[in-house]
C-alpha cells in the first residue's frame, strides 16, 4: 500500500473556526505544537525501523498507520509516548526562551505544547496515553483483561470529560472544546462495541 498523506475535512473546518474566533497568534502555537507532537511520533517510528504508510490530521489528532519490522509493544509504546513527550520538552525550551524573548506568541506556545503533551497522556483511547497502556497491558499477554482494564479506563476518562466539558460549556458561554474531546473517546467506545463484528476494543 502506498503513502497517503492528507487534511480531513473536519481538521480544516476547525482551524477555520479557531481563526474565526481567536487570534491568528493562537492558531500559529496551536498548530506548531500539534506539528512537534506528530513529528515526535514520526521520529520514533524512523527511529524503531518503521515506515508510515498513512498520515492523515483529522479533529482528534493525526492518523498515523505504520509497520515495524519485527513489532513488539514496547515499540508501540515508545511511539506513543514520544508525541507527548516532544511536547512537554518543548514547552520547556520555550520557558527557558521566554525569559530571554519576551514574545507572547512563545507563552502561547508553551500553553498549547502543555496542554496537548499532558492531554494525550490520559489512559484513554484513541489518545497517546490510551495507546502506551494498551501496549503495556498486551505485553502480559492476558487479552480478556487487558480489554476490561482499557474499557474501564477509557470509559472514565470520557465521562470525567463529559462533566468537565459541561461546566467548562456552561462557565464560558460556549466553549466546547472539552465535550469534543470527550466525544471522540466516548465514540470510540461505541465504535468498538456496537459496530458488528468488532469484539474487542484493543485489536
Amino acid at each position: 500500500m502506498g503513502k497517503k498523506y492528507g487534511l480531513s475535512g473536519a481538521f480544516v473546518l476547525l482551524c477555520a473556526l479557531l481563526l474565526c474566533c481567536e487570534s491568528i497568534s493562537l492558531l500559529a502555537a496551536l498548530l506548531l505544537a500539534v506539528a512537534i507532537h506528530e513529528g515526535g511520533h514520526i521520529g520514533a517510528i524512523w527511529l524503531c525501523g518503521g515506515q508510515v504508510e498513512r498520515l492523515v490530521l483529522g479533529l482528534g489528532g493525526m492518523d498515523i498507520r505504520y509497520r515495524c519490522s519485527r513489532d513488539t509493544y514496547g515499540k508501540d509504546a515508545f511511539i506513543a509516548l514520544m508525541g507527548p513527550g516532544m511536547n512537554l520538552l518543548s514547552c520547556g525550551v520555550g520557558a527557558f526562551l521566554a525569559n530571554r524573548l519576551p514574545w507572547e506568541g512563545i507563552y502561547l506556545f508553551c500553553g498549547c505544547s502543555a496542554i496537548l503533551g499532558f492531554f494525550n497522556l490520559l489512559p484513554a483511547l484513541p489518545l497517546d496515553g490510551g495507546v502506551f497502556l494498551r501496549a503495556m497491558l498486551l505485553r502480559r499477554g492476558e487479552l480478556e483483561r487487558s480489554d476490561r482494564v482499557l474499557t474501564a479506563s477509557s470509559l472514565a476518562v470520557g465521562v470525567l470529560l463529559l462533566c468537565a466539558g459541561t461546566v467548562l460549556f456552561v462557565s464560558s458561554g460556549g466553549n466546547c472544546t472539552l465535550l469534543v474531546c470527550a466525544g471522540a473517546v466516548l465514540w470510540r467506545l461505541v465504535r468498538n462495541y456496537f459496530t458488528p463484528g468488532r469484539k474487542s476494543f484493543i485489536v
